[in-house]
């Protein structure tokens, strides 16, 4: 169980907000998409990236792929830019392992769609018998994409204040968690 949890909690953390507002668009754009069912699978072609530096990349079965693989489109974001307090966006440690991570506080509006995105993960995960993951994307890079484990959520993660970017590239993690914040605040 604390197995699962730690998965889920990789790519998400929830965190105390500092503040409720928003609409800087200095950075780059910030989406948030359910995986299977708004991503489609990795090819040539798509808006979507996925590649060197990250370690793993949806639908990619080797660790460390070798070559970017582009993935289309296929719905709306269920969070965007509108949804983050771009100014809360910064550079952490994760309090289990001391990996570099980033953190992102979310609007009220933002607090509400990332609980959205995460039951109906949860509910068509539980529903396929499969974990659904939740696609962070910076950009037109997909940087993370957690499972939302239907036992432990089974109605999503209520609520959220905020999001956890984990950093999972060996020995590039801080220089990368540097580089998500400064995209994601547009510095």
């Amino acid at each position: 169980m604390l197995r699962n949890m730690r998965l889920v909690l990789a790519g998400l953390l929830l965190l105390l907000c500092v503040g409720c507002g928003g609409g800087e668009n200095d950075g780059e754009e910030f989406a948030l998409y359910h995986l299977e069912t708004a991503i489609g699978p990795p090819g040539a072609g798509g808006e979507l990236r996925c590649g060197p530096p990250r370690v793993n990349c949806p639908g990619i079965l080797q660790e460390s792929p070798k070559r970017v693989s582009h993935y289309p489109v296929f719905a709306k974001p269920a969070l965007t830019g509108d949804h983050i307090e771009r100014s809360s966006v910064r550079r952490g440690a994760d309090s289990n392992t001391g990996a570099a991570v980033v953190l992102i506080d979310l609007t009220t509006e933002g607090r509400e769609a990332f609980a959205r995105v995460t039951k109906r993960a949860a509910r068509v995960g539980g529903r396929d018998q499969a974990w659904h993951h939740v696609a962070v994307v910076v950009g037109d890079e997909i940087v993370a994409f957690p499972e939302i484990d239907f036992d432990e959520y089974p109605d999503g993660i209520p609520n959220p204040p905020g999001v956890q970017i984990a950093i999972r590239i060996p020995a590039a993690n801080d220089a990368d968690a540097r580089d998500l914040v400064r995209r994601l605040r547009g510095d």
